[in-house]
């Protein structure tokens, strides 16, 4: 590969077009593009200091930076040093401690074919890095909250999502079960975490926790964040039912007709983009025998005996199937919510 200007010139301006890089940190990688070939086809500078300039008009110039010293020091590198009565026959006026510039530009300056390679993968890992860098800026004050995807395709047992123009994995241990995903549906998904890892960024996204569901809250109830009503606690059995206790520090405020809204307005929404899961808002009062009995409903409770951590709660037998609920869901998640094991009597 000949590194004439022109054609350096037209690689930086294609790399700026393809990557909307700045055309600076594009330069940069040229550069180290063109180091990492040089000293391919030159293994006698492997070891020296290479500095790369490229001009305006796109010519190269390689030079071997050299550190002027008085006595050649055995414990650095000889390659990048040189003494002083050697460096006064290139400049006269040069100093001890000074860093020398040499030009090795060779005259005839074209990379063999394992040096256009390896120029080639340095240019590309550095993109990438730097590709790396913008996700993550982009991603790293958004942990916690939602982010709307499209569905790419469902490959095996994930999905993948477009967001904001990346691919994006959603596992199986972040969907709901049994939820069908069908390309091109847009979707929301909690970002819990963003991480870098030894592949690249890391996206951990979900759709299956309780904190799910709060951010979905979170973003269709203001009074969540003036902090008028409080979420006290979640519990969730994702695509099949969530019961949530809210509170409020305003003695006149209904925090459940909050969360429900005007006509149902509010909790409809909510209900619209789980699929079917249902939702049940608990007062949170302190009376844990009548937070059992709320969070039993709609079932009658004719009586609770808590023993220690376990709730005996006594109905008639026509309530029992509306106080366990659907696969036991409605019990399950009393007991998650309560913190006692409660046994239906």
């Amino acid at each position: 590969m000949r590194l004439d200007g022109k054609s350096i010139q037209a690689a930086i301006m294609q790399l700026v077009d393809d990557y909307k890089f700045d055309p600076f940190q594009v330069l940069e990688i040229v550069k180290l593009g063109i180091k990492s070939g040089f000293k391919k086809d030159f293994p006698e500078h492997k070891k020296s200091q290479i500095i790369v300039n490229i001009e305006n008009d796109g010519t190269v110039t390689i030079y071997k930076e050299l550190v002027v010293v008085s006595k050649i020091d055995e414990n650095e590198d000889e390659e990048t040093q040189i003494l002083l009565k050697d460096a006064t026959k290139i400049r006269k006026d040069v100093e001890i401690g000074e860093q020398l510039l040499i030009n090795v530009t060779p005259e005839k300056l074209e990379l063999s074919r394992i040096a256009s390679q390896a120029a080639a993968q340095t240019i590309k890992q550095n993109l990438k890095n730097i590709e790396r860098e913008r996700f993550y800026e982009k991603f790293q004050n958004k942990q916690g909250e939602l982010l709307k995807a499209r569905v790419i395709r469902v490959h095996a047992d994930s999905v993948i999502l477009d967001i904001e123009g990346t691919a994006v994995v959603l596992g199986p241990e972040g969907q709901v079960p049994n939820r069908s995903y069908e390309p091109g549906e847009e979707v929301f998904v909690l970002l819990k975490q963003i991480s870098k890892g030894q592949g690249g960024i890391i996206l951990e996204i979900t759709q299956a926790t309780p904190e799910y569901i709060e951010a979905i809250l979170r973003k269709i109830v203001p009074e969540l964040e003036e902090g008028t009503v409080i979420i006290e606690n979640i519990a969730r059995i994702p695509g099949l039912k969530t019961k949530i206790v809210v509170s409020s520090n305003n003695e006149q405020i209904d925090p459940v007709g909050v969360m429900v809204g005007s006509k149902g307005d509010r909790i409809n929404t909510v209900l619209s983009l789980l699929d079917g899961e249902k939702i049940d808002f608990v007062e949170s009062i302190g009376d844990s025998i009548q937070l059992i009995k709320n969070c039993l409903k709609p079932a009658h409770v004719e009586k609770v005996e808590i023993k220690d951590k376990k709730a005996i709660v006594h109905m008639d037998e026509s309530q029992k199937p509306l106080a366990i609920g659907k696969g036991a869901s409605n019990v399950k998640l009393a007991s998650q919510i309560t913190g006692y094991q409660i046994e239906i009597k």
